[in-house]
């Protein structure tokens, strides 16, 4: 408590009062790791405030939605109760001095502030002086702060109402880099981070009245939050509000101070790789980095798969200042399915790492499959797979930096009324969200292995569904292997025009029941394979999305008999008054048709009757029918099937 007492006395002392008030603006934003505006407004407004450290400060305050976001996680009541106080329901949202910024975007866009906006309000005399300055214990475990408010004016100041006057001091982390982005929006550097409001979010209350001359210094000796990511980022914000008007009197800031006596390790690179998508063993390596000044000595390695216990190693040696070290782990076995390994570095010298931001590795994919083949005939219809993940026994792997938006989805995603699955007959389906992926992100699901050699005349079928945002050409290409992916043949290639189901729609696409499109491969070139591996990979343009459902290695169309129906023809096509659908029914079955247009409007019905084993012809009248491509559903026995007709005058 004596050490304590001395340096509060330090503190104080260089506390003065100014002989007038300097205006700091504040900007508050309110922000997300996975939000995708936030994203695209946050590179240009950081660079804004950078160029403007002695006129203006910013404190962001990481929300809980839309998505996932560490930082919120850590200390997510402050965040909810200034969310409260400003009544924020959409980020990315900005006050300056406790005002919506505004402009031509939304009141609140951060897009808003401009640097006439900082001037102008920098220009506006403050009425009260806020100054703050911080110091963090020996032992890194404590922050010491004060802060002094001030009325170097010639007339009294006083609050809005009676208690609305209040002193806000926050502790920032001025700069958070992590190694990947922590959510989904694709930011890996974060700004001015509030990690705690002292006393607490609701403030300092100060007194209604400051005479001319008055001052009044408030201290605050508290532990250091546990998720400070790095103690040479630690920073103070205090600013005095007026909650009547939400008005910011004046705001102040003290800046990181250096870090001394404690080391900083950082994971340098991890090293494991495989040799194909058969091959299950690894043998991680990890380069050790020493990133700060003092010598390291000794620290403790490891790596986790999956997020499993870790496996550790003492290392001992001596790195210098930017000096890196490799340690090799012994040959591990991966499971099949996409592997995550992630490396660590810890207790650099037996001691405290200043900087935990570097002592983990980027996640490292692995993609394995199974030793054993699955059985033909094979389903996925995504029914048993999570929202927002990817089938389980499937494998996904993309060219950027994070994983794309290719996932699972179904009607919560879009709060539809119909289902999202094929045909509107199913909840879920796999969708490549074009729409929100950059251009030339290339993603894919591969399958595992499948034995087709028992089938007399294998194919593949699958069901998508895809509409453009005006005319981009987002792609499917679907890939056969019979080596565990060695080598690849392209069995399908549709993009733009020739893979749409749908016309161009500049919002989202959610597919109705009837703008799905069945399509059928030939397996017969790989007949003879017990291990045929598929691979469906999109590739974005930044369109429109595309769904994909049913898949399906068999003989035939999932749920259609094999002995119920030998063959579905569209002729003429494309047509000018009649189109004829020739079907060849091998026994009974109970056969109704439907004619769709490409918004999905059900234009004609012809209803179910039980049609005798043959052939048989279905006359669709399309004289009267605008040119355009339509799409002839056919139910038999129940199961589905199509065929794309084409009118045209």
């Amino acid at each position: 408590m004596k050490k304590l007492t001395i340096v509060l006395a330090l503190l104080l002392g260089g506390t003065t009062a100014f002989a007038q008030a300097t205006r700091l603006v504040l900007f508050e934003e309110f922000t997300q790791a996975s939000c995708g505006p936030c994203a695209s407004q946050n590179p240009a407004f950081n660079t804004l405030l950078s160029g403007n450290t002695t006129k203006a400060i910013s404190i962001k305050y990481q929300t809980s939605w839309p998505g996932v976001d560490p930082m919120n996680a850590a200390n997510p009541t402050d965040v909810a109760t200034r969310v409260s106080y400003y009544g924020v329901n959409g980020v990315p949202w900005t006050a300056m001095d406790g005002v919506a910024a505004t402009g031509s975007a939304y009141a609140g866009a951060p897009a808003n502030v401009t640097q006439t906006a900082i001037d102008t309000r920098y220009a506006v005399a403050s009425p009260l002086a806020v100054s703050v300055t911080h110091q963090l214990t020996s032992g890194y475990d404590s922050i010491l702060i004060a802060v002094s408010v001030s009325n170097p004016g010639t007339s009294s100041v006083t609050s809005g109402s009676t208690g609305s006057l209040k002193l806000h001091t926050v502790i920032v982390e001025e700069e958070i880099n992590y190694p990947t982005a922590p959510g989904s929006n694709g930011e890996t550097d974060f700004y001015s981070v509030m990690r705690k409001m002292l006393p607490n979010a609701s403030g300092t209350s100060l007194a209604d009245t400051w005479a001319a001359g008055a001052s009044q210094t408030f201290t605050f000796a508290v532990p250091l939050p546990s998720y400070i990511a790095n103690l040479g980022e630690v920073a103070v914000v205090a600013f005095v509000q007026d909650n009547s008007s939400k008005d910011v009197k004046n705001a102040a800031y003290s800046a990181p101070q250096a870090v001394s006596g404690l080391a900083d390790a950082g994971v340098n690179a991890l090293n494991a790789s495989t040799n194909g998508l058969c091959d299950a063993n690894v043998t991680p390596s990890v380069v050790i980095e020493n990133a700060g000044s003092i010598a390291i000595t000794s620290a403790t390695v490891g790596y986790s798969i999956n997020g499993g216990t870790p496996v550790t190693q003492s290392w001992t040696g001596n790195l210098a200042s930017g000096q890196t070290a490799t340690v090799t782990f012994p040959q591990a076995t991966l499971s099949g399915g996409t592997n995550v390994l992630v490396a660590t570095v810890s207790n650099p010298n037996g001691s405290g790492d200043y900087n935990g931001m570097n002592n983990m590795s980027s996640p490292t994919n692995i993609a394995v499959l199974s030793s054993t083949p699955q059985a033909s005939p094979k389903t996925e219809d995504m029914e048993g797979a999570a929202i927002g993940a990817i089938p389980a026994d499937m494998i996904m792997q993309y060219n950027t930096a994070t994983a794309p938006r290719l996932y699972v989805v179904d009607k919560s995603v879009a709060g539809t009324a119909y289902e999202l699955g094929g045909w509107g007959q199913s909840a879920k389906s796999l969708r490549y969200d074009y729409y929100a992926i950059a251009p030339g992100a290339v993603m894919s699901v591969t399958t595992q292995k499948i034995n087709i050699s028992t089938l007399t005349a294998p194919k593949l079928f699958f069901t998508h569904a895809y509409a453009s945002y005006a005319g981009e050409a987002d792609g499917l290409k679907v890939f056969a292997s019979t080596d565990c992916g060695t080598t690849w043949t392209n069995i399908f290639d549709k993009s733009g025009a020739s893979l749409a189901t749908s016309g161009n729609q500049t919002a989202r696409f959610y597919p109705q029941a009837s703008q799905w499109v069945t399509n059928q491969i030939s397996l017969a070139q790989f007949a003879s394979s017990n291990e045929l591996v598929l691979k469906f990979e999109g590739t974005s343009a930044y369109g429109n999305s595309l769904y994909v459902d049913n898949i399906w290695v068999s003989n035939n169309a999932l749920g259609v008999d094999e002995n119920t129906t030998a063959s579905l023809v569209a002729f003429p096509n494309p047509a000018s008054t009649t189109a004829n659908l020739d079907l060849t029914l091998t026994q009974d079955a109970s056969v109704a048709v439907s004619l769709f247009n490409v918004a999905g409007q059900q234009i004609m019905n012809i209803p179910a009757e039980v049609i005798a084993a043959g052939q048989h012809n279905v006359e669709i009248p399309v004289a009267a029918l605008p040119n355009g491509l339509y799409t002839a559903q056919v139910s038999i026995d129940g199961a589905v099937q199509t065929v794309r007709i084409s009118v045209a005058h």
